[in-house]
């Protein structure tokens, strides 16, 4: 059977893969036999017990794909698996980024401020390198481009936080109240209580 990684917590040592019959089968990090770590997104190959348990479990040969590897690249430069009490701005980057284009769930507060900082950063030093190799803003305009899906998707993840429609992002394109109220919500405090769009984000 094939399918893929859905989730793995180190902590309890146990995980879940969606497989490709539509169902979902837990197992154990004893019946891991790849050789890092599994992670979400890994294609496996694998059993299934008579409890309905995924056992044998290995990665899947030809598996790799350039997201997937884009994924552990990023996985090398942040630790995703620690406690977002202890994340620094790169780890709320890089949270982003592995969110690329998920528009359901909640993001709290950190994680829709440090994305837009880290994103304010590089496209300055873009800019910077633009002038100094006298390319006219063709690399700011490629690196804002790769940044712009994970940076609506957070942002509509923001106000889902706040119990608000995703599409309210639209009242930006009201000149110039749009784009205050937007600062507003995006400034405004985790909502407590679960809603359509999940568990509270903190």
């Amino acid at each position: 059977m094939k399918g893929q990684i859905l989730d793995y917590s180190i902590q309890t040592n146990t995980g879940i893969i969606s497989a490709d019959d539509q169902n979902r089968y837990e197992f154990i990090g004893a019946e891991w036999r790849g050789q890092n770590v599994p992670k979400r997104g890994d294609r496996v190959d694998f059993d299934i017990n008579p409890e309905g348990k995924a056992v044998q479990i290995f990665t899947a040969l030809g598996s790799a794909n350039p997201i997937q590897n884009f994924s552990q690249q990023l996985d090398k430069i942040s630790n995703q698996d620690q406690s977002e009490s202890e994340f620094n701005m790169i780890d709320w980057f890089v949270k982003c980024l592995k969110n690329y284009a998920n528009f359901t769930g909640r993001a709290r507060r950190k994680e829709f401020w440090f994305f837009v900082l880290v994103q304010f950063i590089i496209l300055i030093i873009t800019q910077i390198i633009d002038s100094i190799i006298g390319t006219d803003f063709v690399l700011y305009g490629l690196v804002a481009l790769a940044l712009f899906i994970p940076s609506l998707a957070v942002s509509v993840r923001r106000l889902h936080d706040i119990n608000k429609s995703g599409w309210w992002y639209l009242i930006a394109l009201i000149p110039l109240i749009g784009g205050i109220l937007l600062i507003v919500w995006f400034a405004t405090e985790t909502k407590p209580e679960p809603n359509q769009w999940g568990q509270p984000a903190k």
